[in-house]
């Protein structure tokens, strides 16, 4: 299931409705009020919310986030309340690939942003909304977050960027056409981040996606690995993984492409 659940746009009131719905039925996953967002303009699928600890709703706590702004992961859920008047940054939200359920009151919204849009396959919810609905919608975007994850994993077989090559089939990396010997969880770990170029992945995202949550030594392995890593396959001349200070580690754009076979 969804790590986090983000409630986008909603005011009290609806609010208030859905996290006792949620905290009911998918209470494994953290629930977050959103006062705002924004997306990135070179990279429209990289999105962060930004939330107010101090005016958070009273039946949520946000005292685990570390920071008021929050990088939006793949295993993420947006449940985005979508305004009656239109708005174009909530029109854009909508067209990035993150997973979401999508909030209307009225047809009326559903005209604005919806009918026009062939395109858009998320889930939709009318409000007020009750448990049974709300469940399905969330069991059905959690089904398809399985499959893009699936697709992911068949589709980039072959990566290549410069003169770095990743097999992730064979688990052959090579770089200038000489093969570097890895452990399982260094190859492990540029394959996470070399499938996707660009996005930001933070520490502990990375601690889940190859270690688990409870692994001994926490978020701090994650930076005794990437360092490790880094001495095997950087160099004055090639600058692979960068470091985004105080959230985590991304794969620098790829220049040469993916090579599928």
């Amino acid at each position: 299931m969804f790590d986090r659940i983000f409630l986008v746009g909603f005011n009290i009131r609806s609010e208030d409705r859905l996290i006792k719905i949620l905290d009911e039925s998918f209470h494994s996953s953290r629930i977050i009020s959103i006062n705002g967002f924004k997306i990135d303009k070179k990279s429209s699928n990289e999105i962060t919310y930004s939330i107010n600890k101090e005016q958070s709703h009273p039946l949520l706590s946000h005292e685990e986030e570390k920071d008021s702004i929050i990088n939006v992961e793949m295993e993420d859920l947006s449940i985005i309340n979508l305004p009656y008047t239109y708005s174009k940054e909530y029109s854009n939200l909508i067209e990035t690939s993150i997973i979401k359920i999508l909030s209307i009151e009225n047809f009326t919204i559903y005209e604005s942003y919806l009918s026009n849009n062939e395109n858009n396959n998320d889930q939709i919810i009318s409000i007020p909304t009750n448990t049974n609905d709300l469940g399905m919608r969330i069991q059905i975007a959690n089904k398809n977050l399985k499959l893009i994850k699936k697709n992911i994993s068949q589709s980039e077989k072959i990566i290549v960027y410069k003169n770095l090559k990743i097999d992730t089939e064979k688990y052959l990396v090579t770089l200038e056409n000489k093969k570097i010997d890895l452990t399982f969880k260094e190859l492990e770990l540029l394959k996470v981040l070399a499938s996707n170029p660009g996005r930001v992945f933070s520490r502990e995202n990375l601690l889940k996606n190859i270690w688990d949550y409870d692994y001994y030594g926490g978020t701090r392995t994650v930076d005794v690995h990437v360092r490790r890593l880094r001495r095997k396959i950087e160099d004055h001349k090639n600058n692979f993984i960068e470091t985004i200070w105080n959230v985590g580690y991304k794969f620098n754009e790829i220049k040469s492409g993916n090579i599928n076979e």
